[in-house]
């Protein structure tokens, strides 16, 4: 399916946010009929499910899904803010996760199209950010969706 800057935008915002969708047409300025639309087709293809925030990479192209431990040189609050600010001009970063108990400072999940796409990331892009000292790379080899909110609501 190719996406256009609409579907593109509609995307990324619901990646980041849950908006309504009055909210999301104005942040667009597209009608909201024609977002409802576009949701729905996205739905229908699969690239999202429901508005979940479940983005299908596999669909859009990017068949690698990475599990990137990165150790830093510093463990100050600047140095990870810088970090996070890096890594927030690698679209291909999906998530971050800041940890302890491991022998890394962050896990980062990513996708990429190859091995290719991949080998640059990593040491084009991620590698050259400032403090890092080590990369240990991890491929997802299927995700089991395990999280079952109904249940853990009734918890509450």
């Amino acid at each position: 399916m190719e996406l256009d800057r609409y579907d593109k935008q509609i995307l990324e915002i619901l990646t980041h946010e849950d908006l309504n969708l009055n909210e999301l047409s104005e942040r667009i300025n597209l009608s909201v009929s024609s977002v409802h639309r576009r949701i729905k087709h996205l739905i229908e293809s699969k690239i999202m499910s429901n508005l979940k925030r479940d983005i299908n990479f596999v669909k859009l192209g990017f068949s690698l899904h990475i599990l990137l431990q990165v150790s830093l040189s510093k463990h100050d609050t600047e140095t990870f803010d810088k970090f996070l600010t890096e890594l927030e001009d690698i679209p291909e970063v999906t998530n971050a996760f800041l940890v302890t108990g491991q022998s890394a400072d962050f896990i980062l999940e990513l996708v990429a199209r190859d091995m290719d796409n991949y080998s640059d990331i990593l040491l084009r892009r991620i590698g050259k950010i400032d403090n890092v000292v080590a990369l240990h790379s991890s491929f997802v080899i299927k995700e089991y969706n395990v999280f079952n909110c109904y249940k853990l609501l009734n918890k509450v």
